[in-house]
């Protein structure tokens, strides 16, 4: 079985269309950044996970991630961008030979889809939902811009829904760990009547 470089990141959870710039300064992971751009395009995949509260504990499921664009800087660490896949499962972590970061198997962990019908009305509550948890935090006209640019699936919905919440990362993290778009998508809107956006805003 294949095997991905894993990238542990506190506060950080992925999702399917994120965009993620990232700093690159430890050795390791600028070992990770030369060997996947030794990689055809298509293929610069690794996996972030939600880091644990203790060094070498990671949440069981993270997030594919594909390597866009990586510049080096004159001292050698890296400034990268990369976008959110779907997620996976995170086990059996180990170094391979040579390599000072650690790799996990790929292993795919499908989100449940269900009827289409059933999940564009999930996403349209949850959207609505949302325009009320941002009333008054966001400029409506940058909102409304922002999610009529968004793509027909769901899915990426659901993406931009989790990533503009004013939520702890372990909240995040059930989210990215719900069985199903539709339970994805109804937890978020849990998540949003528990409390109001606070003044930090959204990120619309």
């Amino acid at each position: 079985m294949a095997r991905l470089p894993l990238f542990p990141l506190p506060e950080t959870v992925v999702f399917p269309g994120l965009l993620i710039p990232l700093f690159i300064f430890e050795e390791r992971y600028k070992q990770m950044t030369r060997d996947l751009l030794e990689r055809e395009e298509g293929e610069r995949r690794f996996v972030i996970t939600l880091a644990g509260p203790e060094p070498g504990m990671y949440r069981r499921v993270g997030g594919y991630v594909e390597l866009l664009a990586a510049s080096e800087n004159p001292d050698g660490t890296f400034n990268i961008v990369c976008r959110g896949g779907e997620r996976c499962r995170v086990g059996e972590v180990g170094l391979g030979e040579g390599k000072l970061y650690y790799s996990i198997p790929d292993q795919p962990l499908p989100l449940e889809r269900s009827d289409p019908g059933l999940e564009a009305i999930a996403a349209w509550d949850a959207m609505e939902a949302f325009r009320n948890y941002v009333a008054g935090k966001a400029d409506p006209r940058a909102l409304e811009q922002a999610i009529a640019n968004l793509p027909e699936d769901p899915l990426y919905q659901a993406s931009f829904l989790c990533v503009n919440l004013r939520v702890p990362a372990a909240e995040r993290q059930a989210l990215l760990e719900a069985p199903s778009l539709v339970a994805r998508l109804e937890l978020a809107q849990k998540l949003m009547r528990q409390g109001p956006l606070s003044s930090s805003g959204s990120e619309a």
